[in-house]
């Protein structure tokens, strides 16, 4: 008899000791995910701000951060492109603001001061040389417009990519992984962004700039 009942008495503990053992064992959801502090502290440290890296998401999701990854690196480098030709096509209006001003202050100086020329012919030269320089100042206002595109597609792309690293990480901190639907959200707002820039760098210049659009962007 008292066999039996240290026998029942075991059996109690084991079965009250069962439940929290398990418990101990199954991770929660999101337990032991990777932090991107860590993992990328040494880039946060390169930078001098919080920023995200290959690394983490590699770690936590696997073969699933292959899109992550590749819509990263295609916006990061999308992102400089328009970065360069933005300051290089700001550069190029103030240059031409600057050529602009000086050529029409000196027509009108030297056609207002030519004693030989008079009358009208005095006028329309004057008229003439105004509106080739009103047609050139036209073409000076393209490229600030581009230089406009530019930035708003810059800033696009830094907001899509934020977008993306965000729900990477929210998806490694639930436990979960990247679904299509995600993928195809991020794809779309890319094709969005890149017509966007194609329309307003386009309108921005009567002249063609076929060589903005090349395969390597």
């Amino acid at each position: 008899m008292r066999h039996l009942a240290a026998l029942w008495l075991v059996l109690l503990a084991v079965l009250v000791a069962l439940p929290a053992q398990v418990q101990a064992q199954v991770p929660t959801a999101g337990a032991g995910a990777p932090s991107f502090l860590e993992v990328c502290a040494e880039k946060t440290e390169e930078r001098g701000r919080l920023r995200y890296c290959d690394d983490y998401f590699r770690q936590g999701l696997g073969a699933g951060a292959d899109p992550v990854l590749y819509l990263r690196d295609r916006i990061t480098r999308l992102r400089a492109s328009h970065e360069a030709s933005a300051a290089d096509k700001y550069q190029s209006f103030l240059t031409a603001v600057y050529i602009t001003a000086f050529l029409t202050i000196a027509t009108i100086v030297l056609v207002t001061s030519e004693r030989r020329i008079a009358g009208i012919s005095k006028w329309s030269t004057a008229t003439s040389a105004l509106a080739l320089l009103v047609l050139i100042g036209a073409m000076t206002y393209g490229w600030l417009d581009k230089s406009q595109a530019e930035d708003a597609a810059m800033l696009e792309l830094g907001l899509l990519r934020d977008q993306i690293e965000i729900e990477a990480s929210q998806a490694i901190a639930g436990g979960d992984g990247i679904t299509d639907r995600q993928v195809e959200r991020w794809n779309d707002r890319l094709h969005e962004i890149g017509l966007r820039f194609a329309q307003s760098y386009a309108g921005a210049s009567v002249m063609p700039d076929l060589d903005r659009f090349t395969p390597t962007d």
